[in-house]
């Protein structure tokens, strides 16, 4: 069991995680109690807890439950392994956090929606304290609603964070991204992604989006969409979510 510091002597990037990782359900029952004992008595803390309750609970609303396929948990866990060992070290998760993160990812049978979900929690853990302005998500999803990707991006840096969840390569074929606005404007492309490790990118235009602007990934020929249009079939699709 690990024992909580008093709120003096917490610094903001562990209070930050600390409340984070309780409106995830990764305390344990020890650990949980504490966390609420500590709300109870430092303000402050009790509105991060709240904060992130409210920033999270969008987002188990928005995908619904689906039977992960043979291996997906094993892939989910090697891309973002590439995740930790690219992002900053100042923005890693404290060892306690990260235990409890594979914890609670592997319990009681959560499906695939909970493996993108906990992709996109653990961006958002793993990035810097978001400015007022906020952050969106998306997930993509392939047409028998199975998520496929995971979208996360800061507002205010209008940097993005693409997690593949559950895809498969296909010879010949690499998968391109798309910004999808109002019906009758051109997809635009935001550019190649993997299917076995995530990508960061910037995406220009974010104070022009359109309220109903979706993502898209299709499957083009290697190098990439030879018209600067979609080619292939779509493999996922999804709306973007304000967070």
């Amino acid at each position: 069991m690990t024992t909580l510091p008093p709120p003096i002597d917490g610094t903001p990037d562990e209070e930050r995680d600390l409340a984070a990782e309780h409106a995830l359900g990764l305390l344990s029952g020890d650990e949980r109690r504490e966390a609420e004992r500590r709300a109870a008595r430092d303000p402050a803390f009790a509105r991060a807890l709240e904060d992130w309750t409210a920033r999270l609970a969008p987002l188990a609303e928005a995908i619904e439950p689906v039977e992960p396929p043979p291996g997906a948990r094993a892939r989910l866990e090697r891309r973002l392994d590439r995740l930790t060992r690219t992002a900053p070290a100042a923005a890693s998760l404290p060892a306690r956090g990260v235990a409890a993160f594979w914890r609670w990812l592997g319990i009681g049978g959560f499906g695939l929606a909970a493996s993108s979900l906990a992709a996109l929690a653990f961006v958002l853990l793993s990035a810097p304290e978001p400015a007022d302005r906020g952050a969106m998500f998306a997930t993509l999803a392939g047409s028998d609603g199975r998520p496929l990707f995971t979208v996360v991006i800061d507002r205010a840096s209008a940097m993005a964070t693409l997690v593949p969840v559950a895809v498969e390569a296909q010879p010949g074929r690499v998968p391109e991204l798309w910004l999808v606005g109002p019906a009758g404007a051109a997809p635009r492309s935001l550019g190649l992604v993997g299917t076995d490790h995530p990508l960061r990118m910037v995406m220009e235009g974010m104070d022009a989006m359109a309220p109903d602007t979706a993502l898209a990934v299709s499957l083009e020929p290697e190098g990439g969409s030879p018209t600067g249009l979609p080619t292939g079939p779509v493999l996922a699709s999804g709306a973007i979510h304000t967070i």
